[in-house]
């Protein structure tokens, strides 16, 4: 069965840079609620959440997002597309049904083939992985946002934005030939590089023991999704591959190299 979905909520976050959020005659959304099984994409958004003044909770299933809008009806919801008890398309169309209505419903997804799908339920908009300050605020907020150099420096300095390799940089290489992915000090500096970690033991143990098909492909499309946030082509190409064939050894062996290796990051 799929792992238990928990709800978290984090505390106020500092006011944001002046001038950042606030625009005349638009009313700055204050909450957002992220429907996230990953918690190294969870990381990121909560850097970018906390920098511009927004509160975040978290939830990593959709009974747990339910527990949430129970209680909590926030101005944003940003909701994952693929989760461990079903798809965040049925929490799309429930929340666009139901009234009153949250303010504004996003789609985030490293699968860009959902989008008309993600339109049909009822998201206002729809984004790809990785987020990014200067590509995807104006969009999340639904609301004007200054997109001068202020944003890209924040980009900057949260490590969202994709940097050229080093020329001549030494790269580890795995036993089946797959370079070593960029680390994080390249991407998504500020994520805390144990989310990742754990996440890569997660999507293993999900693995490890004679799953079925199902687990199969919720676990290939959970680790899509990270490396489309790490631009990590091997681990993307070797998600891809055991989804379309159902064979999980491959990928089983590879994470194994990756959760081991990780710790020094």
């Amino acid at each position: 069965m799929p792992p238990t979905g928990h709800a978290t909520a984090t505390n106020s976050p500092p006011a944001p840079p002046a001038g950042l959020l606030a625009q005349p005659g638009h009313t700055r959304p204050q909450t957002v609620l992220l429907v996230e099984d990953s918690r190294f994409a969870a990381e990121a958004v909560r850097l970018m959440c906390r920098r511009t003044g927004l509160r975040l909770r978290r939830a990593d299933t959709l009974t747990a997002a339910w527990q949430h809008l129970r209680v909590y009806r926030p101005d944003i919801a940003l909701i994952d597309l693929g989760l461990p008890d079903g798809s965040g398309l049925e929490l799309i169309d429930a929340l666009n049904r139901t009234m009153p209505r949250i303010g504004r419903i996003i789609a985030i997804t490293g699968d860009s083939v959902l989008e008309q799908a993600a339109r049909r339920a009822g998201a206002d908009d729809f984004v790809e992985k990785p987020l990014s300050l200067s590509l995807h605020l104006t969009r999340l907020l639904g609301v004007p946002v200054d997109l001068g150099d202020t944003l890209e420096h924040i980009n900057q300095a949260l490590g969202l934005e994709r940097e050229p390799p080093q020329t001549g940089a030494a790269q580890t290489t795995y036993a089946d030939n797959t370079a070593h992915p960029p680390r994080p000090g390249t991407r998504n500096m500020g994520a805390d590089p144990l989310a990742l970690r754990d996440d890569l033991a997660r999507a293993h143990d999900l693995l490890a023991h004679d799953p079925g098909p199902a687990r199969i492909g919720y676990a290939a499309q959970f680790l899509a999704g990270i490396a489309h946030s790490l631009d990590d082509q091997p681990l993307l190409a070797m998600a891809e591959r055991v989804r379309a064939s159902g064979e999980a050894a491959p990928l089983v062996a590879l994470l194994r190299q990756r959760v081991a290796t990780s710790a020094p990051f």
